[in-house]
């Protein structure tokens, strides 16, 4: 967001022409610095306004602010900001008692992974997050203040460090996660038909973006399966939009203090009860190499299983065990045929 859009939006909302999603912005960062706000200020509007006015006097002063009539101090600002606005910021936290400058997003790190990939990050707050594969993780540089929110697509686990005044807030395209200190593992691909959630220890709630009335808190060895709706589903479970919920026991895993959704960690490949197509496509992201199936009657196989150390031929020899299908490999391709 540019400075110039960051000022439209203040102005935005003080007319009360904000959409839903920039009105949540706006209130949800004055919330969050709240004890930097003067005690005197009644409104969270009144606040806002002082935050502008006062910044126009420093601009002022300075002589960088052009004035076309002048502004009322008690109306909604209408008048454009011009020149370096951002010189007054810090007098502005001082004078008006309001965190504007906090308001700009912080400066974000972007970690992702490649098919076959799979890489471990430690978060500024030291929280430490394993990224699985085709997957992509987006986190503040600084974490200051509580500013404890990370963005995911893909798989992730997470160790997180506790800060009971800042809960750890992990959103997705269609749910967020808060956590205080605790560990579990957040599945989360576009393309997948179902999003996971399996608590390992601690306590997590998870809620959809946008409909919090949608909440769910988890037990540690829960699962919560959120199943995309499609016009052939039908999945049990409540209704979560277009979503359908369920709460499940999380997979045994093979030591202690671990589930089977987490084992990807320790470079082990587990599925249950998967159809030829779902488990094609986690194959492919696990090996980096796309996966061709050329006859439908083939997803009336389902596997369950584990691949550990196994390249794809020799997890390709260990499927046909189970279902009567042929293989090619041409290239980066795997053309499947019954």
């Amino acid at each position: 967001m540019s400075d110039q859009q960051l000022l439209q939006l203040l102005e935005k909302y003080l007319r009360n022409e904000c959409t839903e999603e920039e009105r949540e912005a706006v209130e949800g960062w004055y919330h969050r610095y709240g004890p930097l706000r003067e005690p005197a200020r009644p409104t969270m509007e009144a606040g806002l306004q002082a935050v502008y006015h006062g910044l126009v006097e420093q601009l002022r002063e300075e002589g960088e602010w052009r004035d076309e009539g002048g502004l009322r101090p008690e109306a909604p600002p209408v008048r454009r900001l011009y020149a370096r606005w951002w010189k007054a910021a810090a007098a502005v936290l001082l004078v008006a008692g309001a965190a504007w400058w906090l308001l700009r997003p912080a400066p974000m790190v972007l970690a992702v992974t490649a098919p076959g990939q799979r890489t471990q990050i430690m978060l500024p707050d030291s929280t430490r997050v394993w990224l699985n594969v085709s997957s992509r993780l987006e986190y503040p540089r600084h974490m200051e203040q509580g500013g404890r929110e990370v963005y995911l697509r893909g798989e992730a686990y997470f160790e997180v460090a506790a800060n009971a005044q800042h809960p750890f807030l992990v959103r997705t395209d269609d749910i967020q996660v808060q956590v205080l200190g605790t560990a579990f593992n957040l599945k989360a691909y576009r393309e997948d038909g179902a999003l996971e959630t399996t608590l390992v220890e601690g306590k997590v709630a998870v809620n959809l973006r946008g409909g919090p009335e949608r909440r769910q808190v988890l037990a540690p060895g829960e699962k919560l399966l959120l199943t995309r709706k499609t016009a052939a589903s039908t999945g049990e479970g409540e209704d979560w939009g277009a979503f359908t919920a369920s709460l499940q026991p999380a997979s045994n895993g093979a030591e202690d203090n671990e589930v089977g959704e987490s084992m990807w960690r320790k470079e082990r490949l587990q599925f249950k009860d998967q159809s030829f197509t779902e488990l094609a496509r986690v194959m492919e992201r696990w090996y980096n190499r796309r996966i061709v199936i050329r006859d439908a009657a083939l997803n009336e196989n389902r596997f369950s299983g584990e691949f550990r150390n196994e390249d794809i031929t020799r997890a390709l020899k260990a499927l046909q065990l189970t279902a009567d299908f042929t293989y090619e490999l041409k290239g980066d391709t795997v053309f499947i045929t019954q």
